[in-house]
Formats: structure tokens, C-alpha cells, sequence
């Protein structure tokens, strides 16, 4: 009921942001004060449709803004079956870790890798915000962390001098040195020739 005999509807999908529209209802009571948003208004029909999550922030959203594709997360196993597994990312926003993302080597039974519990890192592969699904992947953050490696490894190589490098260096310089005494010679020959 709103103001001046008002009635305005909350459709069930529009109660929470993580939770089902039947498990939330559970949380309101007849006579309950909220805070709702409109969401249309229907005139010739005479209905206000309201939304009770749309108020606060889509914790989806918000996640996915601060953590876009690419990026390493942190979190917990909830559940694991031979596909793959669910994984808690916190404030009720899950990803989901198939058997095939879990190493190089193939794993035919994600439970044979992964516990329920279990606190696990993994990059996220891929956001559907339609069907509110993040993709992660153990491997291609193993596949990143070793191209890192490698990179740093061969700029360090890269970026020192080898024995090779060193001996030939010092080979020039012996050589320039010799060039000169040499050329410091043939003056000094020719100036005792000149006398």
C-alpha cells in the first residue's frame, strides 16, 4: 500500500539480488515499512510495479566492476560434483570452476582434486551478465603466473652480460691497447730514423 490508497506490486524476481524470489518472501511480514523503487507505472491498467533490491546496489555488478575478466580471485569451494565445482567469491556472488579448468593435465573427477571448504585461487575467464555467471579457470592463472615467469626470467637474461660477452670485451680492449703501444713504436721509430 502506498500513499492515497495506492497499491503497488513486487514481483518475486524483484525482492533480492541473490536470493530466490520464494526464499526472500520469507523476510517481509504484512505491515512491514520498505523501501522500494518504482519500476513502471501501468495507467489504463492502474498498477505501479516496485522493486525492492533495485534500492541497493547489485552486489553482481559491483563485483564484476572491480574484478573484470582477467582478473585472479580468491575464494571458497561450496560445492563439487565430477564437472566442477561452485565457488563462494563472497557478498553471495559464485563462480564456476569446471573439472577441465583445473589443471594442464586432464582431471576426468573435479571431487578428486577439490574439497568443499577448500580455499582455492583461479582467474575469471569469462562474465555473462544476462545469466549472472562467472567462468573461472586455475589453469589460465597457472598459464599466467609461468608466462610471467618466463618473461622476467629472459629479461634478466637478457639483461646480463655473458662470459662470452665479458672475454670478448676484454679481447678488444687488449687489442686497442696493443694497437696503440704498437702505433707508439712506429713514432718513436721513425723519430730515431729521423735522427
Amino acid at each position: 500500500g502506498l500513499d492515497g490508497g495506492i497499491d503497488g506490486l513486487i514481483h518475486l524476481s524483484d525482492l533480492s539480488w541473490d536470493r530466490e524470489g520464494e526464499e526472500a518472501v520469507r523476510d517481509f511480514k504484512k505491515g512491514d515499512q520498505i523501501t522500494a523503487i518504482v519500476l513502471s507505472v501501468d495507467s489504463e491498467r492502474e498498477r505501479i510495479s516496485l522493486g525492492v533490491k533495485q534500492a541497493e546496489e547489485d552486489p553482481f555488478n559491483a563485483f564484476v566492476g572491480a574484478h573484470p575478466k582477467g582478473t585472479p580471485v580468491k575464494g571458497t569451494i561450496r560445492s563439487v560434483d565430477a564437472k566442477g565445482a561452485i565457488v563462494d567469491l563472497g557478498d553471495g556472488i559464485e563462480g564456476y570452476l569446471r573439472a577441465t579448468e583445473l589443471s594442464r593435465d586432464y582431471v576426468e573427477d573435479a571431487r578428486s582434486i577439490l574439497n568443499t571448504d577448500a580455499e582455492i585461487e583461479a582467474k575469471i575467464t569469462s562474465i555473462d551478465r544476462k545469466t549472472r555467471r562467472i567462468t573461472l579457470s586455475v589453469k589460465a592463472l597457472d598459464a599466467e603466473i609461468e608466462d610471467q615467469a618466463i618473461q622476467e626470467y629472459s629479461g634478466q637474461v637478457s639483461g646480463r652480460t655473458s662470459l662470452g660477452d665479458k672475454l670478448k670485451e676484454e679481447f678488444e680492449r687488449k687489442i686497442q691497447k696493443a694497437k696503440g703501444e704498437i702505433d707508439a713504436l712506429k713514432a718513436r721509430l721513425r723519430m730515431l730514423d729521423a735522427e
